[in-house]
């Protein structure tokens, strides 16, 4: 969401201008292009591993592909754009109509779905762990596939009122004739128009509920699930496949909430109130907003490398699709899927069925210390050329 509107009253200073100088507003400008570059390298390899390995037979992978898509989302538009605008100390909501009214819709609604999407993995993870016998029948893929379009419509549809909120506005400026010809060459066709909130009371009423559903309510839920997850994960102990998932994606979940708490934080101390100040209390603001903004951001970037970090399947499965990509008519001895394997070294369809029939026919050919049962196998011994 745009914080144009922010500024108090009582001071004269720009928003770029309290922050000029500031070390957090230098981090930010330089910390922010790798977050959105390595975050986006990060989610397309995520959604890479999830649908191209066996990964994609787990139904939760539906949840994280499309968790994956929003995050990108999330940093190519409202994270790079506000990137841009400070880096050029231009607002594009004044340049723009289409992008006054929207850019707090995209903000909103990718924030709002990754938010859901993360409550759903919880969810899933829960019945995983509580109800291992039914989880897959209450999550099917197509039962999964369609809660995520939910999610996906009701969220654009709860964030949609942020373009009845603001619009552009005609701003008269009192110049003298040696400001106005000082400033002409510089002037662009929206220069006496600004984006601005023309419905105070749906802003306010509207954005409160907004951030209860993107980030109060969702934190909640998760942290909720995942307290309960972690304590049956402590009674059971689990360490096979199914606990490698849950462990990543419990460990995905926690870092989600530590990483959007603060956030919250500087928005309920600071917005709930609605306070202003001088110059000296607004910098302050805008300084802890531009750590929590960065903090909230970095969670956009961080599932790909918790996953690789939480789970070796899923790190098996990223470096064996790797070789595969890179060396497509090599043998690579030593990737195996835990489970049926899509190809064979020689990138084949193998049968796991054939493979249980052939281990169990070289099984059943020796037994009582290594005697032949074999009838077939007798018969050649006893025969005219067995006995030469």
């Amino acid at each position: 969401m745009s914080y144009n509107d922010t500024i108090s009253a009582s001071c004269s200073l720009t928003e770029s201008d309290l922050l000029r100088d500031t070390f957090t507003h230098k981090v930010y400008l330089g910390l922010t292009p790798f977050i959105i570059c390595i975050g986006l390298l990060g989610n397309i390899l995520t959604v890479c591993v999830f649908i191209l390995t066996d990964l994609k037979k787990q139904s939760v992978s539906i949840i994280t592909i499309a968790l994956a898509i929003v995050d990108s989302f999330v940093l190519l538009i409202p994270v790079s754009i506000l990137w841009l605008e400070k880096i050029l100390r231009q607002e594009f909501t004044d340049l723009s109509s289409f992008w006054c009214r929207t850019h707090g819709f995209f903000d909103l609604a990718f924030t709002c779905c990754s938010s859901w999407l993360m409550v759903c993995i919880a969810f899933e993870r829960f019945c995983a762990v509580w109800l291992p016998h039914n989880n897959k029948t209450i999550f099917t893929h197509s039962r999964t596939l369609r809660l995520v379009l939910i999610i996906v419509i009701l969220s654009t549809s709860l964030s949609i009122w942020f373009i009845f909120a603001v619009k552009m506005s005609q701003v008269s400026y009192t110049t003298t004739l040696d400001e106005l010809l000082i400033f002409s060459t510089n002037q662009t066709i929206n220069s006496d128009s600004k984006c601005k909130v023309y419905d105070d009371s749906l802003y306010d009423s509207m954005g409160m509920s907004s951030v209860i559903m993107n980030y109060i309510l969702p934190f909640i839920l998760v942290l909720l699930l995942n307290s309960t997850i972690i304590y049956r994960l402590c009674q059971r102990g689990m360490v096979e496949l199914t606990s490698s998932i849950t462990v990543m994606l419990t460990l995905v979940c926690l870092v989600h909430l530590f990483c959007t708490l603060p956030f919250q934080c500087w928005w309920i101390y600071y917005e709930i109130p609605d306070r202003t100040g001088n110059c000296t209390w607004l910098k302050t603001k805008l300084i802890w907003r531009t750590i929590t903004f960065t903090i909230r951001n970095m969670n956009y970037m961080a599932n790909f490398f918790l996953y690789s970090c939480s789970s070796k399947f899923f790190r098996d499965e990223l470096k064996g699709l790797i070789f595969l990509c890179l060396l497509p008519h090599e043998k690579y001895q030593n990737y195996h899927y835990r489970r049926q394997s899509l190809y064979d070294n020689l990138q084949q369809r193998v049968s796991l069925t054939q493979l249980v029939m052939r281990r169990l026919s070289r099984a059943t050919e020796f037994t009582n210390g290594g005697v032949i049962n074999n009838p077939s196998t007798a018969n050649i011994h006893n025969g005219p050329i067995g006995n030469v």
